[in-house]
């Protein structure tokens, strides 16, 4: 699903309009015709709704919701502000009336839409903080009154805080970030009919990744000739003394994802811990008993070393241990162009404190960092501290094509920034996932796709997609705070 700027809707509603036929009213008909379908779905006894009609198309949408409700048998107060006008002695005596409102009222918001280019001040603001101090649930028409379709809310000014958004074809931007969550609230996008089109004038490079994307990454059916050599030799080089565990849920998610064989390069301290836990596993002991320093030989015969490497996950950060980074990296880049490599933890924390170690990254390689890992990686590439999640995000997409390297950033949409875009928000996962070794999971579940020949960023959009897909599917049996890592691999 494409992500648009909020700039380009309204062309691309002319566009489409121009192009089909399809009148303007029309659209605002069947808006209000789905948001009323997903209203009563979930709201299913009629009562009492508060509708704000302000300018524009958002307030020509909630007047047609007006409608459809009361037909519906709902009992309707509108507040029809759709003139654009707004005296500071009716805002005061709407803001007065909403203390006689009763507590049980729902309230939908179509004051101001996604094309909102600055702050609400004034008598406007007056009603959203009025509509803000009930004690009710509030439906956005198409998104929240006051906040901007693209990046963060502004930093003065009224934006509502809706319990739910119904956003009309395409997502917003602005829906991805954590800091406009207390606004959006929960989100769904309901399709107008303007869906299954290229839209020629409004090129974006932000997508939302979809079953369909998915499923057309997987190859099919395994040859029933097939053998493990034809998935590919993973390795993973991960743990220190007291991080054992992170090495071994990653390693247990690279080998569930279907990776052939994987060896785990780990510091003699972990051997029993390794055995005991996954002997599906492979293990090049390091010669020390702490941490790794050494460089892993190559398995077999001949110069050709693994399909794919991982680094991270509990590894630390000791000097020998950059020294092991170096080395991989150059190896690598001059005379192992065909193995790809995902990084973690640790491990990107050692690229940002070692600066001289980014531009030895081979091309195309992942990174996962969660937001903490990732502004010290920002700061190393001279980016000042990131103020939220939309300027994180950003940051990301920068970098990834200043390196050439694919990002995933963590979050609750999660983001896979690359190259050359279009970049990718994931929409699976949920908050049971905020939990020790989550990560680390993500790191198994992308290498076990690299080491099968997956490109990149293929591997990475489906790794993020699956790791929250098999969260979603671990909460069927658990309650969200009760997940654990081992529970995502066993869902995978």
């Amino acid at each position: 699903m494409h992500i648009y700027p909020a700039k380009d809707i309204r062309t691309i509603d002319n566009w489409y309009m121009k192009t089909t036929g399809v009148k303007e009213q029309t659209l605002i008909e069947r808006a209000a015709d789905v948001f009323v379908k997903a209203f009563v779905g979930q709201e299913s006894v009629p009562g009492r709704v508060l509708v704000l009609a302000g300018p524009g198309n958002n307030g020509a949408d909630a007047l047609s919701v007006a409608c459809l409700l009361r037909d519906k048998g709902w009992t309707i107060d509108l507040w029809d502000l759709s003139d654009g006008t707004l005296p500071e002695e009716k805002a005061a005596e709407c803001v007065a009336h909403l203390a006689d409102l009763p507590s049980e009222i729902i309230v939908v918001d179509g004051l101001f839409g996604s094309g909102l280019t600055r702050p609400v001040t004034g008598p406007y603001a007056r009603i959203i903080e009025g509509i803000n101090s009930l004690k009710t649930k509030v439906y956005a028409v198409d998104i929240p009154s006051g906040l901007p379709g693209d990046g963060m809310a502004f930093a003065e000014g009224a934006v509502v805080r809706a319990s739910v958004t119904f956003s009309f074809q395409f997502p917003k931007l602005s829906f991805f970030f954590a800091e406009n969550y207390p606004y959006v609230g929960r989100w769904e996008v309901l399709d107008i009919g303007m869906g299954g089109m290229e839209y020629p004038v409004a090129p974006t490079p932000f997508r939302m990744t979809g079953k369909s994307f998915v499923n057309g990454l997987f190859p099919g059916k395994r040859d029933p000739f097939s053998h493990k050599n034809d998935y590919g030799h993973a390795l993973l080089i991960a743990g220190s003394r007291g991080k054992m565990g992170a090495a071994i849920l990653a390693a247990r998610a690279c080998l569930r994802m279907g990776a052939g064989l994987l060896t785990v390069h780990i510091p003699s301290c972990g051997e029993s811990a390794m055995y005991a836990a996954l002997p599906e596993a492979m293990l090049s002991l390091d010669s020390r008993s702490a941490h790794a320093g050494d460089m892993p030989v190559a398995p077999g015969k001949g110069n050709k070393f693994y399909s794919a490497v991982g680094a991270g996950p509990g590894l630390g950060k000791d000097p020998d241990t950059v020294g092991l980074l170096e080395q991989l990296f150059d190896l690598l880049r001059k005379e192992q162009p065909l193995c790809r490599l995902v990084l973690d933890a640790d491990a990107i924390n050692m690229v940002a404190e070692h600066p001289h170690l980014l531009p030895l990254l081979p091309p195309g390689t992942v990174l996962t960092p969660h937001p903490g890992e990732f502004d010290r990686l920002a700061r190393a590439c001279g980016r000042t501290q990131a103020a939220g999640g939309y300027e994180r995000a950003m940051q990301a997409v920068g970098i990834a094509g200043e390196h050439n390297l694919v990002i995933v950033l963590k979050g609750r949409y999660t983001l896979t920034a690359t190259p050359e875009g279009p970049h990718w928000f994931n929409p699976t996962g949920n908050s049971g996932m905020a939990t020790a070794g989550s990560g680390d999971v993500l790191t198994g579940v992308i290498l076990g796709l690299l080491s099968q020949g997956y490109e990149p960023v293929h591997a990475a959009v489906l790794g993020a997609y699956l790791h929250g897909n098999a969260g979603d599917r671990a909460t069927v049996a658990l309650p969200e705070h009760a997940l654990m890592a081992g529970d995502i691999i066993e869902n995978l």
